[in-house]
């Protein structure tokens, strides 16, 4: 019985669901991350030219929009928050490092054993696998 109710759950899963978790998963690893490494979060905002004071922030948004995404809670609002964050963090990116990305993209096509490039992967791997779940 309890064998069957699983089947039927997974059943229920689609595209969507397995990329809204994945993301989610992404965003309160990355919160629970800058908490147990505060200095480094520090000194990511530092390299970025923000302010310390938007660490807490950003790990509070983090954690609670992951767990939203994870529990599909104010998904919209959520949805939308996390664009308009994400935005602004390349266009920042962009103004800061300028033509080096350009100069720099040899990095995207080379698989490296380091966990970025692991994580990048498996991402891939996530999309692909939903690509081929999407009903027609």
């Amino acid at each position: 019985m309890i064998l069957e109710d699983f089947k039927n759950k997974i059943k229920k899963f689609n595209s969507e669901d397995i990329l809204r978790i994945l993301i989610g998963l992404v965003f309160l690893s990355a919160g629970i991350f800058r908490i147990f490494n505060v200095g480094e979060a520090e000194l990511e905002l530092k390299s970025l030219h923000l302010s310390n004071i938007l660490s807490w922030p950003l790990i509070i948004l983090e954690i609670f929009g992951g767990l939203a995404l994870l529990f599909k809670r104010y998904f919209k609002t959520v949805t939308f928050v996390f664009i308009i964050f994400l935005f602004l963090a390349l266009v920042n990116a962009l103004y800061l490092n300028g033509l080096n990305f350009f100069y720099e993209a040899s990095e995207l096509f080379v698989f490296s054993l380091n966990s970025t490039d692991f994580f990048l992967h498996f991402v891939f791997l996530i999309i692909l696998i939903s690509f081929l779940m999407k009903k027609k």
